[in-house]
């Protein structure tokens, strides 16, 4: 046992490095791994900055994995009615193996999601973030903010439960009746997001596909121009 032991562990070593220098020779592999490893952090750059920003990418991803998760099961229309949508999302509940997991960790993850992003706003705004020649960043940065609230909007009415239609409903008549926006205006979005007069199936569709497709795809572009821009620029020094 103790020869076979000694004899698998510097194979596997070989085959570690076999693989290391595999992708080092097609992208500097593991050039790119110590320039993050071992990027000079300035020393007004504080744990918050360090730590922030990269949970909320973490927590994103997370977010990402659990919802694929999620979405093997679940379904949003039987049809023409959303009725297996509710039926779906009890079945990863109660019968599915760790789906109740899966799905706190995906519901719980959407809230601290929001919290930390904030927090990380908050902090970026304190260290003049926002100013010149990081504006640009400042403003993607509130695009992803405003991003992730989407998803909790429309996250929240996939369930299809009582709670989650009636909430949906309550919201988006805010919409029609916001006085900072013209009444055809206001009741044109309405009618975009509900697919109809009421808050019905072709509204869960909606959600369905905003939160599943349009919204990963928008925020993975986002985060990406915007981790760039951060890599580039580097932090802001607070005044």
């Amino acid at each position: 046992m103790d020869r076979r032991l000694r004899g698998t562990a510097p194979r596997t070593g070989r085959f570690q490095m076999a693989v290391v220098e595999w992708l080092d020779n097609r992208f500097s592999f593991v050039e790119a791994v110590d320039a993050e490893l071992y990027r000079r952090v300035p020393n007004y750059a504080t744990a918050v900055y360090r730590y922030l920003g990269g949970l909320a990418a973490i927590i994103v991803v997370i977010e990402f994995v659990s919802g694929f998760l999620l979405g093997i099961y679940y379904i949003p229309d039987g049809n023409g009615h959303p009725a297996p949508a509710f039926t779906s999302v009890d079945f990863i509940q109660h019968a599915v193996y760790l789906g109740w997991l899966m799905r706190g960790i995906h519901f719980w993850g959407a809230s601290l999601l929001i919290m930390v992003a904030l927090l990380h706003m908050t902090f970026v705004f304190w260290t003049g973030g926002y100013r010149a020649p990081r504006e640009i960043n400042w403003m993607v940065g509130v695009v992803i903010f405003l991003i992730v609230l989407a998803f909790s909007l429309t996250g929240s009415l996939l369930p299809w439960d009582v709670n989650s239609y009636l909430a949906r409903g309550r919201e988006l008549s805010i919409l029609s009746g916001a006085s900072a926006l013209p009444s055809g205006v206001s009741g044109f979005i309405k009618d975009l997001l509900q697919g109809g007069p009421i808050v019905g199936p072709p509204t869960l569709l909606r959600f369905y596909m905003a939160h599943v497709f349009l919204l990963p795809a928008v925020m993975t572009a986002l985060m990406y121009f915007h981790f760039r821009l951060v890599r580039r620029q580097g932090p802001s020094e607070p005044t």
